[in-house]
């Protein structure tokens, strides 16, 4: 419990609260995100509602809007929970949780458990009233003066709630760091701070995970050399990334060995200290050469968590490989995959694997079109339309384009996905931006969401929605208003830039 001690008080009044509803309940449906942090989170999720005695319905989502709300009260109408939680969405929805509220009598307590930005409503009188319905607990460092985009995770705030109901739950603090590694708040290994530098502290202090300077690539403890540099994406590796003959010839030019004594392939972290020397000053080089910012060069090292319960020579050794892992069940439309191999699910793992080649595969493709066919440019931001790019990766793909200096970093990203995962008119709008564009007044979020007010007001329809965080947020925007979404929205960034 003494994680707890160091919150805020109302935050830590809140998480109390919200394990004495976990420990009222009779029936349970749990709802998160498709992304590692909503699968880590609905992990922890279900875990300290199982130990706690309940055998609770679960499901991802890939947005709650006021289309998927209409699954949830389906969800809850089929099961008749009296508690409903949701972990790592929520917050910027709340009139709709507030309607499911009033509306479901089955429903006594809602908790919700997330960490991005509030949504403000323009007149709080009209907000549907809970006097009637269920009672909703609310737990998100942004209501304590916290932030959600770097002090904690969804699945930092899951953890939270499974260690206010029972301290013994701190094995699943692997899982919060797994999701706050996803959800890329140590990017580029420059390590965790607030509550999850605490979680990470905890997690060591009980052997759960180790903490080693490395090569920060994706595969260090899968991928045979090769592939480790073929496959890179993050960064991208002009000459290298999807070049196999280059990749061989990089470690054989060095006079690194490819393959051991008994003809199996070497994986880095098989190297010796030597070769990892010579291997990294041959990839700086490469980034350097290239005309990326020395940054990218320098990020290439950084702290890598190693999951000491989790098995050797897997992709859920560490932390950054087990959230791509994830992100891959999620962006292929198979999150509940993710979360099974979270609740250690081997059948599970084997296809979680299939679904990472897809993923990997999908953006490198990506970022060779962004590469050949370029992106536009307005005043406001740089704007990738390829309707080759489904949904469900977009927003991965336009900030690894920018985080490899394939699109400038001076301006905001904006991509749409027209390729959507169902028949619904609206687009899918994902933006990325630099942290330096923040400090000088950019806010994705707050943009996208207001630009979002506007149009719905001046059409008397539901033209956006919007939410996410200052950095990286989105929206899903109706077709036919797409271009003069873009327009305000280029219009309001160009004021700061």
């Amino acid at each position: 419990m003494e994680i707890l001690d160091t919150l805020p008080n109302d935050m830590r009044d809140a998480l109390l609260r919200a394990a004495d509803a976990v420990r009222d309940a009779r029936r349970v449906v749990a709802i998160s995100h498709i992304d590692a942090d909503g699968i880590t989170s609905l992990a922890i999720v279900i875990q300290l509602l199982e130990r706690a005695g309940h055998s609770p319905i679960w499901r991802n989502i890939h947005q709650l809007n006021s289309e998927t709300i209409n699954e949830v009260r389906d969800l809850v109408r089929e099961n008749k929970p009296d508690l409903l939680i949701f972990s790592d969405l929520g917050t910027g929805q709340k009139r709709l949780i507030e309607g499911l509220a009033s509306s479901e009598p089955s429903l006594k307590k809602i908790i919700i458990l997330d960490h991005h930005l509030p949504q403000d409503y323009d007149d709080p009188s009209t907000d549907p009233s809970t006097d009637d319905g269920a009672e909703i607990i609310e737990i998100n460092p942004q209501h304590h003066g916290l932030s959600g985009s770097y002090d904690v995770s969804g699945a930092g705030v899951s953890f939270l709630m499974a260690m206010a109901v029972d301290p013994r739950n701190v094995d699943l603090s692997e899982l919060a760091i797994v999701g706050a590694t996803g959800d890329l708040q140590r990017y580029y290994g420059k390590g965790f701070v607030g509550i999850n530098k605490s979680i990470l502290d905890l997690a060591q202090q009980y052997g759960i995970v180790e903490v080693k300077r490395d090569l920060t690539f994706f595969g260090i403890n899968t991928r045979p050399l090769p592939f480790l540099l073929e496959y890179a994406t993050d960064p991208y590796l002009p000459g290298l990334t999807g070049e196999r003959d280059a990749c061989i010839e990089f470690f054989t030019s060095r006079k690194i060995p490819l393959k051991t004594e008994d003809d199996e392939w070497r994986v880095w972290t098989d190297l010796s200290g030597e070769e990892k020397t010579l291997a990294i000053q041959g990839i700086i080089h490469v980034i350097i050469d290239a005309g990326y910012d020395s940054r990218v060069a320098q990020g290439i090292i950084g702290d890598v968590v190693v999951l000491l319960h989790r098995p050797h020579r897997s992709e859920m050794r560490n932390a950054k490989e087990f959230s791509t892992l994830l992100n891959a069940c999620g962006r292929n439309s198979k999150p509940e995959v993710g979360v099974q191999v979270c609740l250690n699910n081997t059948e599970a793992y084997s296809q979680a694997r299939t679904l990472l080649q897809i993923h990997r595969q999908n953006l490198a493709q990506a970022l060779h079109r962004i590469e050949q066919d370029g992106y536009d440019t307005t005043d406001g931001m740089y704007i990738i339309n390829d309707p080759e790019t489904p949904d469900t990766i977009v927003g991965i793909v336009i900030g690894m384009a920018q985080g490899s200096r394939i699109i400038p970093i001076d301006k905001p990203v904006i991509g749409i996905a027209t390729r959507t995962t169902d028949d619904s008119p609206f687009v899918k709008i994902s933006g990325r931006v630099q942290k330096f564009l923040v400090k000088r007044g950019i806010n994705l979020k707050e943009t996208f969401v207001s630009v979002s007010r506007k149009l719905n007001e001046q059409h008397g329809m539901l033209v956006a929605e919007a939410g996410g965080h200052p950095m990286a947020a989105g929206a899903f925007v109706h077709s036919e208003y797409l271009d003069e979404f873009l327009r305000l929205v280029s219009d309001d960034f160009s004021q700061v830039l």
